[in-house]
């Protein structure tokens, strides 16, 4: 099913497609299959890691090893991450420096829970989760860091925020990196939104300015739907 799915995705890219960069973010145990049938069309990454290199910690998949066997991209914070397997923001800012350290390249996720958003603190936790994930990454190292807002209410439960609320939050954001490196970093980091991205939501998504892209969940599972 696995390989069917990245065939079908990696057969939709033609030539008349959009110029754009599409990654897909596997289980580990299916990266390799993805990479064989993609033909390079698109990126395959993981969807974690660990942030330790050596040691006694079995069980667990370390950015050396994905990068022995290919792998450029992983994410670090997806929000499933953080709340059902208590990922903290010190943990992931592991995975974020040693991804950078090992060469790759990383896409940190940043979001709100529904309690936080009813009271208007979506721009504070990103602040946060920003301030705290990307410590110890320098300027030059933000070339291969892109982030992703997902508000974790809109994750998988069908209700997707509003393209002016994922404008404003995505321009805090833009704001945040400018306040941590400069605007120049700030403009050139690409910042996707992720939650219950859709054929029906992702036009107008898509048309804010501070919206670079879209971490697709489950419609990702829909060849069809995904390569709308």
């Amino acid at each position: 099913e696995a390989i069917a799915l990245g065939k079908e995705i990696s057969d939709s890219i033609t030539d008349e497609t959009p110029d754009i960069d599409v990654a897909l973010f596997v289980p580990y145990v299916f990266i390799e299959a993805a990479m064989g049938v993609t033909d390079g069309k698109v990126m395959v990454g993981a969807e974690g890691c660990c942030p330790e290199i050596k040691g006694a910690f079995t069980g667990a998949v370390s950015a050396s090893m994905l990068h022995s066997i290919g792998v450029q991209w992983a994410l670090a914070g997806h929000s499933e991450r953080r709340t059902l397997f208590g990922e903290t923001d010190e943990y992931i800012n592991g995975q974020c420096l040693k991804l950078i350290e090992e060469g790759m390249s990383v896409m940190l996720c940043v979001g709100e829970t529904e309690a936080e958003y009813e009271q208007n603190l979506a721009g504070a936790v990103c602040a946060v989760q920003l301030k705290k994930g990307l410590a110890g990454i320098s300027k030059e190292d933000m070339s291969r860091v892109a982030i992703a807002y997902e508000p974790v209410w809109a994750i998988g439960t069908g209700k997707v925020a509003t393209p002016e609320v994922a404008q404003s939050v995505h321009a805090t954001c833009r704001k945040i990196l400018a306040d941590i490196y400069d605007e120049e970093t700030a403009d050139s980091v690409r910042i996707l939104y992720g939650g219950s991205v859709s054929p029906e939501s992702v036009d107008a998504l898509m048309a804010q300015p501070d919206i670079d892209g879209g971490l697709v969940g489950g419609a990702s599972l829909d060849s069809e739907k995904f390569s709308r």
